[in-house]
């Protein structure tokens, strides 16, 4: 289809109708600053000279050996095959499935996906899918406000503080209030205007939280209080107790390590699943199964959709427009590929190699283990010099671990350290002996 620009006339109707009179109205919420008069864009250039510059601008990128950073972002074996599905033109050309006459494959693949998330959680019913995990932890808990009609969250410590910075967005949009407390003060701080309480398990820390007794203190005192939890990579469930069989009443997660590459930290996927009494209430949209009324032929078909942009308008349960098709179906087929066996392998072997690590660190003289809770893949430790340590994986070809000081000022010289099934032994070898140069060059300094 050709580009055709609206001539002046047209322009000026436009902007009769919607009663301003210039473009720069249109624009004038947006800061001055932030204006761009003109983009300065190189010349044209002829193929051979363009493939030639972006063979200049791909040899800057740097390709690392191994990777010890987590954060939400995680580096795991993904199966040759959900490249080649999702690389099949009918998935990655597919627009929103509106009309279900002319979707039933993807339609059926969602479908897939929202049985697959809901068996692996043992959650009753799952979305087909959200942006990403901080979107879906902030929309269950608008869900959560509006199953109880009250305007109070709690969030603990420990929840990734990008998702924290999301959640609160979504609350002040929405006049909600929040908390961020330990759990030491949530009995304390619990009342009957609460309406959700949110937890991360695996935390940003890396522990693993008790959710049997979180959900003790919440149920004990307020029953109606609706339990959140929240993972950012949920291949630990591979062995972990999944959360249907505890008392959260919404889970979500980052889908992003069910095969889905790190990128640039993006795109991820917005695990979402709730219990069965919750089912209206949930945002985004569920594909469902049906039949032919004169036959036996089995269809495919968008149900439950009540968003702003069909009926509901400002009263839509969610803003959410539509779901990471392409990316549910990378998760898809990651789990259909590996399978239950293969999941829980790859769990242990992050377990395993995340505590070798952690007691390889704690011998060498100046680290010190934060954590004292159990973990599974990342772990908080304090090095003698975090500068020269990060440095020096730089300097071995390592993706470093991340500094949390980055998001917690006063944790100087503390890194949360990631360990995946990709870590092999040599670079696991390596990295312990970068830390013991760390450590012996840190003792002669002083």
């Amino acid at each position: 289809m050709d580009f055709v620009p609206h001539d002046e006339k047209i322009v000026h109707e436009m902007l009769n109708v919607i009663g301003i009179n210039d473009l720069d109205d249109l624009f004038k919420d947006i800061p001055q600053e932030l204006h761009l008069d003109k983009l300065n864009l190189p010349s044209g250039l002829s193929e051979p000279d363009l493939f030639h510059e972006l063979e200049k601008l791909a040899n800057k990128n740097k390709l690392h050996l191994s990777s010890f950073l987590g954060a939400g972002c995680y580096y795991h074996y993904i199966p040759s095959l959900v490249d080649f599905i999702i690389s099949r033109s009918e998935f990655y050309t597919s627009y929103t499935p509106y009309q279900a006459e002319a979707s039933q494959g993807y339609l059926q693949a969602i479908y897939e996906y929202q049985t697959i998330i809901s068996q692996l959680t043992q959650m009753d019913i799952a979305n087909a899918s959200m942006y990403d995990g901080s979107t879906a932890l902030a929309e269950a808990a608008i869900m959560a406000t509006n199953i109880l009609r009250k305007n109070s969250i709690i969030l603990l410590e420990g929840i990734h503080p990008e998702y924290i910075e999301v959640v609160k967005t979504y609350c002040w949009g929405q006049n909600i209030n929040f908390k961020v407390i330990s759990e030491d003060m949530l009995g304390n701080e619990l009342n009957e205007n609460t309406a959700a309480v949110l937890f991360q398990s695996p935390n940003f820390f890396g522990n693993i939280e008790d959710t049997t007794k979180i959900a003790k203190i919440v149920k004990d005192k307020i029953p109606e209080c609706l339990l959140i939890q929240v993972m950012t990579d949920p291949t630990c469930l591979g062995i972990l107790i999944p959360p249907g069989l505890t008392d959260i009443d919404i889970f979500v997660a980052e889908g992003q390590s069910f095969g889905i590459n790190p990128s640039f930290g993006g795109p991820g996927l917005g695990i979402f699943t709730a219990k069965q009494k919750y089912l209206r209430k949930m945002p985004g949209r569920l594909v469902g199964k049906t039949k032919e009324i004169n036959g036996d032929g089995i269809g495919f078909i968008l149900t439950l959709q009540a968003r702003e942009q069909h009926i509901r308008r400002e009263k839509a349960i969610s803003n959410i427009c539509t779901n990471q098709a392409l990316c549910s179906l990378s998760a898809l087929v990651y789990l259909l590929s590996i399978g239950k066996t293969g999941l829980k392998e790859i769990a242990l072997q992050n377990f395993q190699k995340a505590h070798y690590v952690k007691k390889k660190l704690s011998l060498i003289p100046g680290y010190k283990i934060l954590n004292k809770k159990p973990t599974y893949n990342e772990f908080l430790v304090r090095c003698p010099n975090i500068d020269d340590f990060i440095e020096k994986c730089k300097e071995n070809n390592i993706l470093p671990p991340l500094r949390v000081s980055k998001y917690y000022p006063n944790m100087k010289d503390v890194a949360l350290v990631c360990v995946t099934e990709m870590n092999k032994r040599s670079s696991i070898d390596k990295f312990i002996q970068i830390a013991q140069s760390t450590s012996e060059q840190q003792m002669e300094g002083n």
